[in-house]
């Protein structure tokens, strides 16, 4: 039978929507967590614990071997996830809709959205992961053009994750660990590195960056990169893994949660900073991508996950 921890939710709808853990008996995971985790479920309490993750604001790192029936959802996780799928396949959640991520890709979520995983019935998913805390890394390895999700050969972050924790296990030198976790760090970083491919479409993504308050359209984006529309929409699609006005929606709803998080702007002076045209279509975008309306989200503590 599948265990699931339950919060003190009152009716499973708030379950599905909040905090969910199901997972099967047979699945297996290698964690290594930071020194200064705080957190009660069992995977982590018998994790190993590693100082030097604490330097790269990593919280936890690891290895899953899961079969159905398996489901995580995060409400409002905190710090940046990335997840690499090495065999067999999962769903994830992006842009409020379950998009199968199978060997050879990788996932990367940023801190403030719902994030949710899971996998169909029967089948089983192999994939490594690098949970990043809340603080400066976990927001500036994002730039404009960083994909959500797109192809990454996730054997050589596997081989560093591995080895981390054989390292801990072993003679647990804090100079070899600082290593491993250094290169842990640089692959999720160079994931999240951007565009690789033409470079008008990095150019086109710094400017609207810059510019959110802008009244960004299908026509106005092609204008400024200089492509047809259809022709941008394939790229950022292959390389991004979200059509350009998907991406441009990501790029106000990622300022908006920084601004309501770290400012007293009202709602709606930030929904106007960021390009929407009114509170309607920003609050409806925001709830879409983050599971709760601005309000909401500026009194809701993030998920520990």
């Amino acid at each position: 039978m599948a265990r699931k921890s339950e919060p003190n939710h009152s009716s499973q709808t708030q379950l599905r929507l909040s905090e969910t853990d199901i997972e099967n008996p047979r699945s297996r995971r290698s964690v290594l967590v930071s020194a200064d985790y705080q957190d009660d479920r069992e995977w982590v309490r018998v994790a190993g614990r590693c100082r030097e993750l604490s330097l790269f604001e990593i919280d936890h790192v690891g290895v899953g071997e899961m079969v159905a029936p398996y489901q995580v959802v995060r409400a409002h996780q905190s710090g940046a996830f990335f997840m690499a799928s090495l065999s067999g396949q999962g769903q994830v959640l992006v842009d409020g809709r379950w998009r199968t991520l199978v060997a050879g890709q990788a996932c990367l979520q940023p801190a403030g959205l719902r994030n949710s995983f899971r996998i169909g019935r029967g089948r089983r998913w192999d994939f490594c992961w690098v949970r990043f805390a809340p603080g400066v890394r976990s927001r500036t390895i994002f730039r404009a053009n960083s994909p959500v999700l797109a192809d990454f050969a996730g054997e050589p972050l596997l081989a560093a994750i591995r080895g981390l924790i054989a390292e801990q296990k072993a003679d647990g030198l804090s100079r070899r660990q600082h290593q491993w976790v250094e290169l842990i760090y640089d692959y999720v970083r160079g994931f999240a590195g951007g565009f690789r491919g033409d470079a008008r479409i990095e150019s086109l993504w710094d400017k609207v960056q810059a510019r959110l308050g802008d009244p960004w359209d299908s026509q106005a984006l092609a204008r400024e990169s200089g492509l047809s529309f259809e022709h941008l929409r394939r790229l950022c699609l292959k390389e991004i893994g979200r059509t350009p006005m998907n991406h441009l929606t990501h790029l106000r709803i990622q300022q908006a949660i920084r601004l309501i998080s770290e400012t007293e702007a009202k709602l709606a002076v930030i929904a106007q900073q960021v390009g929407f045209a009114n509170g309607n279509s920003f609050s409806s975008a925001f709830k879409k991508s983050t599971g709760f309306t601005p309000s909401h989200f500026r009194q809701t503590p993030s998920s520990s996950e």
